[in-house]
C-alpha cells in the first residue's frame, strides 16, 4: 500500500512540471455552482493497485483542480458519488466536474459530468496516452440555454359542470347488513398540494448579455423541495438585460437558490422580494399566496449560523372555579405547571396573556351548577434548532412540529395528572382559585411567528403582482440599477410579448427533471440503480484526500 502511494505521488507534479517529465496527465476540475460544496459527495479515483483517492470543492476552495500523473499502465475508474450510497446529497444538481487530458502546455480532449457520473480512463505508459474507455451519465461538454426549462404558468381552471346527485336507494327489506366497525386510518397529508398557484421569477443582468454561459459557469436559479433533494424547476436568462419565467406551484415549502458571483451583475425578483447572486430563499405557498420565509447569503450558508425563534399561541380551558373572577396572580402558577408538561418549554419563555370566561362544559364528574370555566390564553417561545433539532427556515417542518406539540399537550392536559399538579402548586402557593380546578382541556395551539437571526434583510419587491402582469403588453429593462427599477408598460393588444431571450416550455406536476436536462442528468431514482461500480467501495475507507500535497 505504501509503495503504491509513493509511486503515484512521485509523478504528482504541478502543471508546469508536465514539461519536465514530458508526461501526459489528467486534470480533474471540480466545481459547485452555488459555492457551498457537495454535501459530502466526492470524486473517487481508483488506481490499478487498488488505492482510492478522493476530492471535492469546499466553501474555502471552489473550484478545486487536481492532477493525476503516473507511469503505471492500467484503468483508472472515477465516479462522483456520496460514500453512503443510500444518502441523497442536498442540491446534488449543482455538482459539476470535468476531466481533461493535458500535456506540456497543451490541453486535449475533455469530458464533463455531474453527480453519479462515472468515467473509466485507461493509461498506456508506453505511448503516454490517456483514453476514456467507459462512461455513465456524461453531460454535454457545452451547456445549451434552456431558459425556463419545463416551467410554465398554471392552466386556467375549467368551469365546473353541475351534476345531479344520485338518489339514495331505499333499504331492502330483510337486509340485516351492518356497517363495518373497523377503524379507518387517516391518510397522511401530502407534502405538496396540486399545482394551482401562479408565481413568477424575474431576472436582470446589468451588462445586458444575460446570465447563461455555455461552459456551465453562468448564473442560474434552482427551485427545489424543502429537503433540497428534489429539483422541480431551473432556469436562467439566456440573453439581454431582463426576462422572466412563469411557474405553477402547489401549497408547500420550497427552497430557491441563485448561483453566480460578483462578476455576473445579476439580480432577481421572486415571491415579493428582490435579491442578487449567491443567495438562498426559503418560502412557502399557502392558500394561493407565495410567502417568503428567510433569505441567506452564500457566506452564511458556509460559515454562519441561522437560528429561528418560534412563538406559539395557545388556549387552555380550566373548569371548576366557583367565582367569575380569575386571580391574575395565579397566571405564574399556570405558566410554570404548563411548561413542566412539555419538553423544551421553559417557564421563563411562557406567559399567560389573557383570561376570559367560557361557556363550554368540560368532561367532569358531579358538575356543580355554580362552576365556571376560564379560557387561559398563553404564548411560548423557543429556538427550534437547539430545542427540537428542527430547521426553522423550513415552514413545513415547523408546522409539523406545532402539530406534534399540540397532540402531546392535548393528551397530557386531558389526563388527571395535570389537574393534580395544578391543584398541588396552587395549594403550596396559597392560591385558592386554582386549587378548585377539576378539569383541563387544550382549546388550540397555533403558530404565531418565526423570528430569524443570522439572515439577510429581505427587500420588498416593487413589481406588480403576477396577475397584473397579464395586462402588460411588453416589459423590457435593458439595465438594472440596484436602487431603482425602470418599468415600462404598454397597452394590451394581443396577450403579452415574452421577455427578450426567454422561451417557456411545459411541465406537468412535480416530476423530477428529465434525463436530457443539462442540470441534472441523474435523478434520485437513478441513484438507487447500479451503474456497474468500477471499483470496490470497501476500499473507500482507505482513500487519501486529494488535498494532501495538492495533487494525486
Amino acid at each position: 500500500m505504501i509503495r503504491a502511494i509513493t509511486l503515484l505521488l512521485a509523478y504528482a507534479v504541478s502543471v508546469s512540471a508536465n514539461c519536465d517529465t514530458n508526461r501526459t496527465c489528467l486534470e480533474i476540475y471540480m466545481l459547485d455552482f452555488y459555492g457551498d460544496g457537495w454535501d459530502g459527495a466526492e470524486v473517487y479515483v481508483e488506481t490499478p493497485w487498488d488505492d482510492v483517492f478522493s476530492g471535492a470543492p469546499t466553501c474555502d476552495k471552489n473550484p478545486t483542480v487536481e492532477k493525476l500523473c503516473t507511469d503505471q499502465s492500467g484503468n483508472y475508474p472515477m465516479i462522483l458519488i456520496h460514500e453512503n450510497e443510500s444518502y441523497t446529497p442536498k442540491n446534488y444538481w449543482e455538482d459539476y466536474w470535468r476531466v481533461s487530458v493535458v500535456g506540456c502546455n497543451t490541453t486535449g480532449v475533455y469530458y464533463t459530468g455531474g453527480y453519479n457520473t462515472t468515467m473509466i480512463w485507461n493509461y498506456d505508459a508506453d505511448g503516454d496516452e490517456w483514453s476514456l474507455v467507459y462512461w455513465e451519465n456524461l453531460w454535454p461538454n457545452e451547456k445549451e440555454c434552456d431558459a425556463c426549462g419545463d416551467a410554465k404558468a398554471c392552466k386556467p381552471k375549467p368551469k365546473k359542470k353541475s351534476k345531479k346527485k344520485p338518489k339514495k336507494k331505499a333499504p331492502i327489506k330483510g337486509d340485516t347488513t351492518t356497517s363495518s366497525n373497523s377503524t379507518t386510518t387517516a391518510k397522511s397529508k401530502p407534502r405538496y398540494g396540486p399545482p394551482a398557484v401562479n408565481v413568477r421569477v424575474t431576472m436582470w443582468d446589468e451588462q445586458g448579455d444575460g446570465w447563461w454561459k455555455n461552459d456551465y459557469h453562468g448564473a442560474s436559479w434552482y427551485l427545489a423541495d424543502d429537503t433540497r433533494t428534489e429539483l422541480f424547476y431551473t432556469g436562467t436568462l439566456c440573453d439581454g438585460g431582463s426576462g422572466f419565467c412563469n411557474l405553477c406551484l402547489g401549497d408547500g415549502s420550497y427552497t430557491m437558490r441563485f448561483s453566480g458571483d460578483a462578476d455576473d451583475f445579476t439580480a432577481w425578483d421572486f415571491c415579493g422580494i428582490t435579491g442578487g447572486y449567491a443567495h438562498e430563499l426559503t418560502f412557502h405557498v399557502k392558500k394561493g399566496k407565495c410567502i417568503p420565509d428567510s433569505l441567506v447569503s452564500l457566506e452564511t450558508d458556509c460559515f454562519g449560523t441561522v437560528t429561528s425563534t418560534v412563538t406559539l399561541s395557545g388556549i387552555i380551558a380550566l373548569a371548576g372555579f366557583n367565582s367569575e373572577i380569575f386571580n391574575s396572580a395565579d397566571t405564574a402558577i399556570v405558566s410554570r405547571v404548563l411548561a413542566d408538561y412539555v419538553n423544551g418549554w421553559n417557564a421563563e419563555d411562557l406567559a399567560v396573556v389573557s383570561t376570559a370566561l367560557d361557556t363550554r362544559e368540560l368532561d367532569t364528574s358531579n358538575r356543580r351548577l355554580s362552576e365556571f370555566t376560564f379560557d387561559v390564553e398563553f404564548e411560548v417561545s423557543f429556538v427550534s434548532e437547539t430545542t427540537y433539532g428542527v430547521d426553522g427556515r423550513d415552514f413545513r417542518k415547523v408546522e409539523n412540529l406545532v402539530s406534534s406539540l399540540e397532540n402531546k399537550l392535548s393528551s397530557r392536559l386531558s389526563s388527571p395528572n395535570f389537574v393534580s399538579a395544578l391543584n398541588g402548586a396552587a395549594r403550596l402557593a396559597g392560591a385558592s382559585t386554582l386549587s378548585q380546578v377539576r378539569a383541563a382541556e387544550l382549546v388550540s395551539l397555533e403558530l404565531e411567528s418565526i423570528v430569524y437571526e443570522g439572515v439577510e434583510a429581505m427587500q420588498e419587491s416593487n413589481l406588480p403582482s403576477y396577475d397584473n402582469y397579464w395586462s402588460v403588453a411588453a416589459h423590457h429593462a435593458s439595465k438594472f440599477n440596484y436602487t431603482t427599477i425602470s418599468l415600462f408598460f404598454g397597452a394590451l393588444v394581443v396577450g403579452f410579448v415574452a421577455f427578450v431571450g426567454i422561451l417557456s416550455h411545459s411541465m406537468q406536476g412535480y416530476s423530477r427533471l428529465p434525463d436530457h436536462s443539462v442540470h441534472s442528468e441523474v435523478l434520485p431514482s437513478e441513484m438507487d440503480e447500479s451503474v456497474s461500480r468500477p471499483f470496490n467501495h470497501d476500499s473507500v475507507g482507505t482513500r487519501k484526500a486529494l488535498y494532501e500535497g495538492g495533487e494525486l
